[in-house]
């Protein structure tokens, strides 16, 4: 019985010390990742130091890849420089390594479990350090990200934007937002790679993220829209594109959105009763106003699509899109006058005057829109054109002259 107990004595000695050397064995790949990389530092020869860095990455593999060094502070923290450092210089070595080193900057930023305000990483590792390596590794996987877009390469764009979103609530400084790499632009980039990839589940989810954040772009209410729209739900189309124009009630573009997609719903007459029903209850809305006036004006009820636009103009006589819409209104009042003129024989002088009258009058009633419109956007090219070639249809050659004289000077 003692010869029994001495046995199993023995055995579980053998076990102690068989586990003791192996645990020993791996956290000295830890020790000898730290030397060669403290090496590779100091060493001066180029073809050396990729040798080296090479060395250093192989045993900082070992050590991650085994459960009992897998989690050491120690180990995360050589992993981090090494792979940073691969990232930078010697991306040729390992594709995945810029991810390898923003997991493992991240890994060191986490709270420490025991120290209150502090985070786990090795001792001999700054915090600040451990922060900036980090930084720069989320502005590197953001500039390959931007590549490969432009590369057409959605997928890996999509791929090196997810790590990011990690680090950016890590960024209490604001380093990333001062170089514009925003929760926002982050978030709408990526729905513009799954857009891309033409997958309506993934752009549907950064879509919503964005709304969530309180977004500023309008736009994405009219991608949401567009999404519900190819999908054939339309009640919904019109949902998102209401609650859009609710936020951003100045947004033309959400305005012409919901507008052309009640006309391409054949459903015109029902947001013209919508929008009065608002008129009602708000009537000092000038986008109410400006929105009716452009349903109106997409089914030629011009009379009525000018009437609002005055009443716009009446609350706000700088709202361009009302002096832009009034104006067109105006200058497509003209086309069946030309069309009767254009008709006219040479001695129908008495139906030539009154319908050159006729022209004349409604070029004035658009001038003075067109004139204010010019003051307030100066360099818009085509409005430019216009307003020119009304100035010479009211034979006022000199002012005609000098708007093809600032045209002339515009890019």
């Amino acid at each position: 019985m003692k010869k029994a107990n001495n046995m199993k004595r023995i055995f579980l000695t053998i076990i102690i010390s068989v586990l003791t050397i192996v645990t020993f064995a791996q956290s000295q790949n830890i020790t000898s990742s730290a030397i060669i990389f403290k090496q590779y530092n100091s060493e001066k020869d180029k073809a050396k130091k990729e040798i080296k860095i090479i060395e250093a990455k192989d045993y900082i593999d070992l050590a991650y890849e085994n459960a009992s060094t897998s989690n050491e502070p120690k180990m995360w923290m050589y992993r981090a420089q090494i792979y940073k450092i691969i990232a930078f210089n010697y991306s040729n070595l390992d594709s995945q390594a810029i991810f390898k080193a923003t997991e493992s900057h991240v890994q060191c930023m986490q709270p420490h479990p025991k120290k209150k305000n502090k985070i786990v990483i090795y001792k001999k590792w700054p915090e600040q350090e451990v922060f900036n390596g980090l930084m720069q590794c989320a502005n590197k996987l953001f500039n390959l990200a931007v590549e490969s877009y432009q590369e057409g390469k959605y997928q890996e764009s999509l791929d090196y934007y997810k790590p990011i979103h990690g680090v950016i609530d890590l960024d209490k400084e604001g380093q990333l937002k001062s170089i514009k790499i925003t929760k926002e632009s982050l978030i709408h980039n990526s729905y513009l790679c799954s857009k891309s990839l033409k997958n309506n589940d993934l752009s549907r989810f950064f879509l919503q993220k964005l709304m969530d954040i309180n977004s500023t772009k309008p736009s994405i209410y009219s991608a949401m829209s567009a999404i519900y729209l190819e999908e054939g739900d339309h009640n919904k189309a019109l949902e998102i594109l209401d609650s859009g124009r609710k936020l951003f009630s100045s947004d033309q573009g959400l305005v012409n959105d919901e507008i052309n997609l009640y006309i391409q719903l054949g459903r015109t007459e029902e947001l013209i009763t919508k929008v009065t029903m608002s008129i009602a209850a708000y009537p000092q809305n000038v986008s109410y106003y400006v929105i009716r006036g452009t349903c109106y004006q997409n089914t030629d009820d011009l009379e009525k699509a000018i009437q609002d636009y005055k009443v716009a103009l009446t609350i706000d006589p700088d709202n361009l899109t009302a002096l832009n819409n009034i104006s067109s209104c105006y200058l497509k009042q003209t086309e069946p006058i030309v069309k009767k003129l254009n008709a006219l024989s040479y001695n129908q002088t008495t139906k030539y005057n009154i319908y050159k009258g006729q022209l004349k009058e409604i070029y004035l009633a658009a001038l003075p829109n067109l004139e204010h419109y010019i003051q307030l956007e100066p360099n818009d090219k085509p409005l430019l054109n216009v307003l020119a070639e009304i100035y010479y249809k009211l034979e006022m050659y000199k002012e005609s002259k000098e708007t093809k004289a600032k045209l002339a000077t515009l890019k």
